[in-house]
C-alpha cells in the first residue's frame, strides 16, 4: 500500500463525514471501472472520472498501464487530479509531451490504442455515446423548428476517434434515465455495436473495436453478442435490479447479473487520499429519484 497515515485517514473521514467500510455510488464507480483497467495497456483516458479511475489503477495494480491523454501528454505518473486533458499537472513525470496530432496520427491511428476510458452525457442501447448536443443539433437560424439545442455540450473531443480504433473501451456514466435513452439524440461516438445486424459498427467501415463495457454508478452491462444490445453483467451491493431497470430507457435485460465484489479497503484509502482527496469528483451526486 501507498504510504499513507493511518491517523490523518481517520482526520479526513471526520472531515467529510464518510466511514472506512462504506462507500458512496460514486467511489463504487471509480473502483469499478479500475478494475476493468489491465496492466499494460495503452490506455487513452478522458477528464473527469475516467482519469480518476485510471489513477486509482496505476496506484492498484496497474503501474505499467501507460495513460496517454487527446493533448499529447504520454506515459505521466499522476500526483494530483487535473482538471483538463490540457492541465500541467497531467504532465508529472511523462515520457513524452507533444501534441493532440500525435497523440492520435503517431499512437492511435498506428493501433497503439488498446483501451479508451470515455465519459458522456447520453449513452443508447447500442452503446452509443452522445456528448454534442441535446434538444436538436442544428442552431436557431438554419433548425426545421426555429429552435437551437437545449442544451449545447464539449462535443466528441477525441472521443470518436478513440472509440473506432481502440480495441476496448470503457464507458463511465451517472445512471439516469434521462442519460440512458433507446437512441442516443446525437450520436457522437459508435462505442458499442452501433445498431442491429445491417447497422452495425462493421457495416460502417470501422473494422476494430466494438469490445465495450459500460459502467455506471449502479452497474456494468455489455453488449449481448448475438444483438450488440447492452444488458447488465454485475450489480453493485444492495442495488435492486428493478430500480436500475427503472432509470434505464430500454427493457434492460438482468438476469445474468452477479454482485460486484465491494471495494476493499485499500481501494477506499488510496481513492479519497491519494486520487481525489478533495472530492471533486467523488463529491458529485445523480439527479435520480430514489
Amino acid at each position: 500500500m501507498l504510504n499513507i497515515d493511518v491517523d490523518e485517514y481517520r482526520a479526513y473521514l471526520e472531515k467529510t463525514g464518510l466511514e472506512e467500510d462504506k462507500y458512496t455510488n460514486m467511489e463504487l464507480l471509480a473502483v469499478a471501472t479500475a478494475r476493468e483497467m489491465p496492466d499494460g495497456s495503452f490506455a487513452f483516458v478522458g477528464t473527469g472520472l475516467p482519469l480518476m479511475a485510471a489513477m486509482l489503477a496505476q496506484h492498484m495494480h496497474a503501474p505499467d498501464m501507460t495513460i496517454i491523454l487527446e493533448a499529447g501528454t504520454v506515459g505521466p505518473k499522476i500526483e494530483h487530479i487535473p482538471l483538463s486533458v490540457a492541465d500541467p499537472r497531467a504532465a508529472y513525470q511523462a515520457s513524452t509531451l507533444s501534441t493532440l496530432a500525435d497523440a492520435f496520427g503517431t499512437i492511435a491511428n498506428r493501433g497503439y490504442c488498446t483501451l479508451g476510458v470515455l465519459g458522456a452525457a447520453e449513452c443508447d442501447k447500442y452503446g452509443n455515446l452522445n456528448s454534442t448536443s441535446i434538444g436538436g443539433y442544428w442552431p436557431a437560424g438554419v433548425s426545421e423548428t426555429g429552435k437551437g439545442p437545449e442544451v449545447r455540450l464539449t462535443g466528441s473531443g477525441g472521443a470518436n476517434s478513440i472509440a473506432s480504433v481502440a480495441d476496448k473501451i470503457i464507458a463511465m456514466m451517472v445512471h439516469e434515465k434521462r442519460r440512458m435513452p433507446e437512441k442516443v439524440e446525437y450520436l457522437t461516438t459508435p462505442s458499442g455495436m452501433r445498431g442491429p445486424r445491417g447497422e452495425t459498427r462493421y457495416d460502417y467501415g470501422l473494422y476494430r473495436g466494438g469490445d465495450l463495457v459500460v459502467i455506471t454508478d449502479l452497474c456494468k452491462m455489455k453488449p449481448d453478442p448475438e444483438t450488440g444490445i447492452l444488458y447488465m453483467t454485475e450489480i453493485y451491493p444492495d442495488i435492486d435490479p428493478e430500480y436500475v431497470k427503472e432509470n434505464t430507457g430500454w427493457e434492460l435485460d438482468v438476469s445474468r447479473a452477479k454482485v460486484l465484489e465491494p471495494p476493499t479497503s485499500e481501494e477506499l484509502m488510496i481513492l479519497r487520499m491519494k486520487v481525489d482527496p478533495d472530492r471533486i469528483y467523488l463529491g458529485r451526486k445523480s439527479r435520480r429519484k430514489d
